[in-house]
């Protein structure tokens, strides 16, 4: 299957009659890395006289073997030893479409003409894996056959892999003995030039050893291996040795699936493991390859046989031929060979082919009746076509083919397509594995007795089965956790692009078989994008919606409350697309005086915010400009939540004030599973400096299992509390008959990992945020109202990430982790500057507002974003 350390074959032949088999192998070399290695003769004693003597003993008295497909085929006449149907000529296929577009992704373009041809690979459902990328590209398929025409249009010499070898041992096969061999491999891995058909993998090699084969035999002999205990047998020990020498050449050369469409009469339930052991035991030695790991065990495909062509004689084609069948009784042969039956065009079982039966766990079924084939011609052996046929001129002619020799390749095709889909990550055995609970299992191929493990179905072999996992160690089972539930989300520009650059990082999933897909980090990250409402909510001004209430209940006692209402009480006639839900109360807060310099505060469904700060130009701020311009940008990490203060004055000019707080950031309502919530403690000192309202705030916040908003789940660990404390100053001062405002906030934050994954580090982080503001009232009249800001949201200003992604698996079954440290710096800084200006018209009210956003999301942009906004809201009635 994987690229072969190529040894050379000097020469390899085979003779494998119907009525007997002498088959003897010659000399073969070897070249190991640019040494040269004595040849040698696999067979020494077919030198000498007596042994040539020998093996002619036994092509007269085996006269009950042949060659041809397991179980012989039809009577009709076939280009194949192994057909088992009728070959008739095909009429010209139509002209090849214009040259295809690069590789697309769609399964229907790979759908073309060429596919059509040959319908077994759209009943097989190959289009979708050339759709993933499965070609076979760089694979080796053995096939051992009676010979191979590279001279076919569906052929080139470059298709066979360096090794193989084309001739018998005395001679070199004819047109006639190559037809058989050439179907076959191409069936596997004919060449995909947009004329006549191609291969399952058309991008693989063929490893070729030519053994010569003869036509099925027109009576039904299954093969003797004496009484229970073998007794009575004749002597295979030579047929035996052939079988150990030939596939030793395929196991030598790397090759990891070898197709076999020939074989023995004799139905696999006539016959007991020990008459199998007693009369090949180096055959099954050889296939079972003891010593070898599972992983790296060569395949062999076998067809199941054409018994169902001698139906009318009594034959059993119950269960597959003897050799196919042979996993059912060798129990080391089990997940290393398979046995194919075959299927015609509607998917339906071949009358001629033999059922998987007893070999059920080892059997598949595939197209095999009826399919297109290449068909080597010659002047001198045109075939079933007339010298005069354009097609004998340049050997480009196709006939219609059945048996399970044609069935068998399509199997060997898609092991090299799997094995190559999946990088060389999954063993021989697991994709043998692979394609049998895959297989289409539904309908009619529930009969496992004649389906075996159903159809062979590449769409599904290379699909996820199950749901997908993300290793985290080492191991396939161990620390695994669901694609599903593996996650990161965060604060939409916060972190800017700071992580998703990072985000086109590759890595594997494995599904339930273990088999790995790729994925990115982007397919489990979860960003805060906004819905309408959302944008609504943060591009208009929401506290026109959100109505703000003052009132003394008595004494020292004020009540804030938060109304979800337009500004005419349209709430009660229709639903409001601007509120951020539809109770009427958004929010309520409760200050109270105990003495004149000392006062306690709490509220529910806003942060403590809302009394910190100076407060009176805050609430002309908040309602004017749409949001909280000058709060801390910390508290936000609780705005949607309640909180607890208290607050003492020092003198006439200073007073200090404190919170507890607890809630959650708005945005998070916007990321599935990662809505955690943040408490914290916030100290604030108010001053009077020349006129100039001062205010300090420090504070710590205390985020479950996030930091600043972001968090992880599933296989990137886990998030313990986060700390993160924080400090700013606010200042508010008369300008030039304008009022201006300005804050500046930074903050540090210390995540605590309280379990690796993928994720094994996170550095501490750093973030700021400042704003300046200036408004006026009574700009232009005595009602309307101006308004200049300029401000930089929260931003991430420095962190790290280290990761260690899996990026491979082996064929032993161990993960492989790639290791990289992940910046979170953005590569740009969000500045928003806008003018507002709103005015009585009408009996309503006008508002306009412009700006210039740079670098929005803290992503790095070569252009200024401009918005511009008027909205006029008057009473019709």
């Amino acid at each position: 299957m994987q690229e072969m350390y190529q040894d050379h074959l000097k020469s390899v032949s085979a003779v494998a009659n119907i009525c007997s088999a002498a088959m003897a192998l010659s000399d073969y070399a070897s070249q190991d890395k640019g040494h040269s290695e004595t040849s040698y003769n696999l067979i020494k004693r077919i030198r000498n006289k007596t042994n040539i003597l020998f093996f002619l003993s036994i092509f007269i008295s085996l006269v009950f073997l042949y060659s041809c497909g397991g179980g012989g085929g039809s009577s009709s006449s076939s280009p194949t030893a192994q057909g088992g149907g009728t070959v008739t000529p095909t009429p010209p296929p139509p002209p090849p479409p214009p040259p295809p577009p690069p590789p697309p992704t769609d399964s229907s373009s790979f759908e073309t003409s060429e596919y059509q041809n040959q319908y077994g690979l759209g009943l097989i459902n190959s289009s979708a894996a050339y759709a993933r990328g499965a070609t076979g590209q760089g694979m080796i398929i053995g096939v051992t056959d009676s010979g191979l025409d590279t001279t076919h249009k569906e052929f080139s010499f470059s298709k066979v892999a360096p090794g193989s070898d084309l001739s018998y041992s005395n001679y070199t096969p004819n047109t006639d003995q190559k037809r058989h061999g050439t179907i076959v491999s191409s069936i596997a891995a004919g060449i995909k030039d947009g004329d006549g058909i191609h291969g399952v993998a058309y991008d693989a090699k063929i490893f070729f050893v030519a053994i010569q084969l003869s036509a099925p035999d027109p009576d039904y002999d299954p093969i003797d291996l004496g009484d229970d205990t073998g007794a009575g047998a004749p002597d295979y020990s030579g047929i035996d040795n052939f079988f150990d020498q030939l596939f030793d050449i395929f196991k030598s050369n790397g090759v990891g699936v070898v197709n076999n469409s020939y074989g023995w009469s004799g139905n696999i339930n006539d016959y007991n493991e020990t008459q199998l052991r007693n009369a090949f035991p180096k055959t099954i030695a050889a296939m079972a390859q003891a010593g070898v790991p599972d992983f790296d065990k060569t395949i062999f495909v076998w067809s199941a046989g054409n018994a169902g062509s001698y139906a009318d004689q009594g034959a059993d084609y119950s269960s597959p031929e003897v050799i196919p069948g042979m996993a059912y009784l060798i129990s080391e042969l089990q997940g290393i060979t398979v046995a194919v039956a075959s299927v015609d065009e509607n998917g339906v079982i071949s009358d001629f082919s033999n059922r998987c039966g007893a070999s059920k766990d080892y059997c598949i079924a595939a197209p095999g009746e009826s399919i297109r084939i290449a068909y080597p011609t010659t002047l001198s052996d045109p075939g079933i076509f007339d010298t005069t046929d354009a097609c004998v001129m340049d050997n480009s002619c196709y006939a219609i083919g059945s048996g399970t020799s044609f069935a068998a390749p399509h199997v060997a095709g898609a092991i090299a397509l799997l094995y190559q889909y999946f990088d060389g990550q999954l063993g021989n055995t697991e994709v043998l594995q692979r394609l049998f609970l895959t297989a289409d299992k539904s309908g009619i191929y529930a009969d496992n007795d004649i389906y075996g493990q159903g159809l062979m179905d590449l769409e599904t072999a290379t699909a996820p089965v199950g749901q997908t996992s993300i290793a985290t160690i080492n191991s396939l089972t161990s620390f695994i956790f669901p694609t599903s539930s593996t996650s990161i989300g965060f604060v939409k520009g916060l972190i800017g692009d700071g992580l998703s650059m990072n985000l086109n990082k590759g890595f594997i999933v494995l599904d339930e078989l273990g088999a790995p897909f790729y994925r990115n980090l982007r397919s489990t990250s979860v960003n805060a994008l906004p819905a309408l409402e959302h944008l609504s909510y943060q591009y208009t001004n929401p506290s026109l919606r959100v109505h703000r209430v003052d009132r003394e209940l008595a004494d020292n006692t004020f009540l804030t409350l938060g109304l979800n209402q337009l500004n005419y009480g349209e709430y009660e006639a229709a639903p409001s697309l601007w509120a951020r839900d539809e109770e009427k109360i958004n929010y309520f807060a409760l200050k109270k005086y105990l003495t004149n310099d000392k006062f306690y505060f709490l509220g529910q469904g806003v942060n403590p915010s809302l009394f910190l700060g100076f407060n009176q130009d805050r609430k002309f701020l908040n309602q004017f400009f749409g949001r909280e311009e000058s709060a801390s940008p910390f508290l936000n990490f609780a705005k949607e939540g309640s909180f607890l203060g208290a607050g003492k004055s020092l003198s006439r000019r200073s007073a200090i004030s404190g919170a507890l707080f607890t809630g959650r950031h708005p945005d998070l309502a916007y990321l599935p599973n990662h809505d955690q919530k943040s408490s914290g403690l916030v100290v604030e000192y108010q001053t009077l400096l020349e006129n100039k309202e001062v205010s300090f705030q420090s504070g710590v916040l205390l985020e479950s299992s996030a930091m600043l908003g972001s968090s992880f789940r599933g296989a990137y660990g886990r998030l313990d509390d986060t700390l993160t404390y924080f400090s700013g100053i606010n200042t508010s001062f008369n300008f030039l008959n304008f009022r201006l405002m300005g804050s500046y906030f930074y903050g540090m934050t210390k995540p605590d990992l309280g379990q690796e994954g993928i994720i094994k580090d996170v550095s501490a982080l750093t973030s700021s945020s400042f704003n300046l503001t200036l408004y006026k009232e009574g700009f232009f009249n005595k009602q309307d109202s101006f308004g200049f800001s300029l401000s930089q949201p929260l931003r991430l200003e420095s962190g790290e990430i280290d990761f260690s992604l899996p990026y491979r698996r082996t064929v032993t079954k161990e993960v492989l982790f790639n290791d990289f440290s992940a910046s979170l710096d953005a590569s740009g800084r969000q500045v928003d500057m806008e003018f507002i200006y709103s005015t009585p018209i009408r009996n309503g009210y006008l508002r306009s507002r412009i700006g210039l956003s740079k670098d929005q999301g803290n992503i790095s942009r070569s252009k200024l974003q401009p918005f511009f906004e008027t909205s006029w809201e008057f009473k019709i009635f």
